[in-house]
């Protein structure tokens, strides 16, 4: 099967990458460049933690405006001319694990000894929180030694799976799996930029309207934090985990969250999905969902700037989940798309079963910040101290389970054979097959486990 893209969808992306680069890059990089002088001149402002938030937001500005709009107006130029762009090969799992423990510790040297991390934090954490879902991605795809040798077996004749112009011919190159530079890259400044912004609007802007705009809930809610943040503060752990407002964040986080992203990540594939084969649909949406991860973890950690290393460590460990849901639900906009055979349950099971992975997740991760971190805001007894903190080495475990399956499930699906018709190189590691089914009952069962671990740490407690 050979991928083409519209020429009308080229046009859409290089007009619109050149606006965002001039409209919105340049004035980003001016602002980052006067932040970079100020660094460099004058120290003396007050608290040295703000400008190095706003050297981090600035370059990720600067990244996701000018570096994303220049780079989608050169691939689409280049596609319109006909020229085709080369395979997506990353590189080996074990070099992207090492750079981004090399660049921890270099964050780490230049923030703990204050030696100008306003000038070199925001590029070290830009970097550093992109490589955990790229690595992943990257384990999802075939062993490129296997694919090059089986290439070479088959000669330069055989047809490629990847980006091509319908305006003048091209030489085939030989792929491991259909996806190329252009479509990787673009799915991931997609993932990173639009499905971002539709998701704020879903999970954020949506749910404030409608509480205050349509059920007038908007005060009550707003008390119900304040209480919880007041508890927090008054090192009243009991009242605060019990509140109303812990519930909310609860919801927020464990229901609307996944929801909301799993429909926005895989939005920005869906011109692509219909002319590509199962596997490049599956790691498309993948490259989509680890540029979503990549700007939640520069968020989080400069959030949480005192612990960011400590953010991005533990976020690793899930770094499979964003790319593994997102692949999964645009596999079934593929079949939507195409008008295949049940194709709605088999959106609708996949979808659930990444709602369900990513709400295990997040809920699990609320149940060990909560059962873990709250003996930091006040004295607890010992009894609940220890069980607290047993609950959350539990609830931590299985999310590190949890972690390491999506890993072996997304290889599996990135890994898989071939469809019918195609010549498309099969990996070695293809020998697993997965239904959506038994994925659905996977999924539930994760879901489902977390449940108890709430209960008993609700009890807890309330004791």
């Amino acid at each position: 099967m050979e991928a083409v893209t519209p020429r009308w969808l080229k046009r859409t992306v290089m007009i619109g990458g050149l606006a965002l680069a001039f409209v919105a890059g340049l004035p980003a990089s001016m602002s980052l460049l006067c932040a970079a002088l100020v660094v460099v001149f004058q120290r003396n402002y007050g608290s040295w933690l703000e400008p190095v938030l706003y050297g981090v937001i600035s370059l990720s500005l600067v990244v996701l405006t000018l570096g994303a709009g220049l780079a989608a107006y050169w691939h689409a130029d280049r596609s319109l001319k006909g020229k085709p762009s080369r395979p997506m090969r990353l590189p080996p799992i074990t070099v992207l694990t090492g750079v981004f423990g090399l660049l921890v510790g270099i964050g780490l040297f230049f923030t703990g000894f204050d030696i100008l991390p306003e000038f070199f934090f925001p590029p070290i954490l830009l970097v550093a929180a992109a490589l955990p879902p790229v690595w992943a991605v990257a384990w999802f795809m075939p062993l490129t030694s296997a694919a090059r040798q089986a290439a070479k077996q088959e000669g330069p004749t055989s047809p490629p799976l990847r980006l091509r112009s319908v305006q003048a011919p091209e030489r085939p190159l030989p792929l491991e799996h259909g996806l190329t530079w252009r479509r990787g890259l673009l799915a991931f400044a997609g993932g990173a930029t639009i499905s971002v912004f539709i998701a704020i609007v879903l999970e954020i802007l949506l749910p404030v309207i409608v509480l205050a705009l349509v059920l007038n809930l908007g005060g009550s809610v707003r008390d119900h934090i304040g209480t919880l943040f007041d508890a927090l503060a008054g090192a009243e752990v009991s009242k605060a985990l019990t509140s109303p407002g812990f519930l909310i964040i609860f919801v927020q986080l464990a229901v609307i969250a996944p929801l909301a992203e799993e429909i926005a990540k895989p939005l920005v594939t869906l011109p692509l999905l219909k002319r590509s084969n199962r596997q490049e649909t599956f790691l498309l949406g993948a490259m989509a969902g680890a540029g979503f991860a990549a700007l939640e973890n520069v968020i989080y950690a400069s959030t949480g700037y005192y612990i960011w290393a400590g953010i991005l460590v533990v976020r690793a460990l899930g770094s499979a989940l964003h790319p593994l849901c997102s692949g999964l639900t645009a596999l079934g906009w593929r079949d939507v798309l195409r008008g295949e055979r049940n194709a709605g349950s088999r959106w609708l099971l996949r979808f659930g079963t990444a709602v369900a992975l990513h709400a295990a997740w997040n809920g699990g991760s609320l149940l060990v910040i909560t059962l873990g971190g709250a003996r930091f805001f006040g004295e607890l007894p010992p009894e609940i101290d220890v069980l607290g903190l047993s609950a959350a080495g539990t609830t931590l475990a299985f999310l590190v389970a949890l972690g390491l399956s999506a890993l072996w499930i997304g290889r599996t699906y990135g890994h898989g054979k071939p469809e019918p018709g195609t010549q498309q190189t099969e990996s070695p590691d293809a020998t697993i097959t997965l239904s959506d089914r038994s994925l659905a009952l996977w999924g539930l069962a994760c879901l489902t486990s977390i449940v108890p671990a709430g209960i008993a740490g609700l009890k807890l407690w309330l004791r």
